[in-house]
């Protein structure tokens, strides 16, 4: 199975899940175990739907998601050494176009 991002701009996302289950359980250790419920709507194991996150609310989700996955991002080069720039970063794609993310909802 796949995990999708989908984003309010752009293409969107596509990876496996056993690295969508990494980043997912990342960040819903980062939410607060009241607000969890609500996120099932549009971050959950088939992906993360930013088109059905609250306008107001889109800018945060993406900071916590970049914040993941960079600190995934992180974690990897560290274990895969000097070898880990060869193939470049396991998650550059995304954390770009998180970042696109923040810019646009920040912009609306």
């Amino acid at each position: 199975m796949s995990a999708i991002v989908v984003f309010s701009e752009g293409d969107p996302w596509f990876t496996n899940s056993h690295n969508w289950n990494g980043i997912l359980r990342r960040a819903m250790d980062a939410v607060r175990p009241a607000d969890r419920q609500s996120f099932d709507w549009f971050l959950n194991e088939t992906g993360l739907d930013f088109p059905s996150v609250e306008p107001a609310d889109r800018s945060s989700v993406a900071r916590l998601m970049l914040a993941v996955v960079e600190a995934l991002e992180s974690e990897h080069t560290a274990q895969a050494g000097p070898r880990a720039g060869a193939s470049g970063p396991l998650y550059g794609d995304l954390e770009q176009k998180l970042l696109n993310e923040v810019r646009v909802s920040m912009n609306n």
